[in-house]
């Protein structure tokens, strides 16, 4: 019996490691439809963990996926922000202020935002326009 206790953890800790990988993978997917699954499990699950990736989210060119982003944060910890009623100047500096959070919080750093070329010039539109596919050929 003790053998299969061990079998027994040694599976469910593989089991959570692969559903975090899965879980990351389609956070990080392309498709908006994907991230907002996932972030809506996360949020249902509360899975702290996954707060980096969160805040990271709040960048998205996807409106769907910022505010389900927006949401499962607060959710998760309780901090209103007023992000989804912000200005796009706004939500910089708000995803600074999370950032900022996090750093604290965690101990943790979060890569750089990534530079958006053509998000600034649609990122107040919000919609489909927003959620073009990256331009080729630069």
């Amino acid at each position: 019996m003790h053998g299969t206790g061990l079998v027994a953890i040694v599976l469910a800790v593989f089991a959570l490691g692969c559903g975090r990988e899965a879980t990351l993978k389609q956070l990080r997917d392309d498709n908006p439809r994907v991230q907002t699954a996932a972030i809506a499990r996360v949020a249902r699950e509360g899975d702290r963990s996954m707060t980096g990736e969160l805040i990271q989210l709040l960048e998205s060119d996807d409106e769907a996926v910022r505010f389900m982003a927006a949401s499962a944060l607060h959710k998760m910890t309780g901090r209103e922000t007023n992000f989804h009623f912000a200005k796009p100047d706004e939500r910089r500096q708000i995803i600074a202020e999370w950032r900022q959070w996090w750093e604290k919080e965690s101990g943790e750093s979060l890569p750089p935002p990534e530079e958006k070329k053509t998000a600034t010039a649609s990122e107040g539109q919000g919609g489909p326009a927003a959620a073009t596919p990256k331009e080729s050929g630069s």
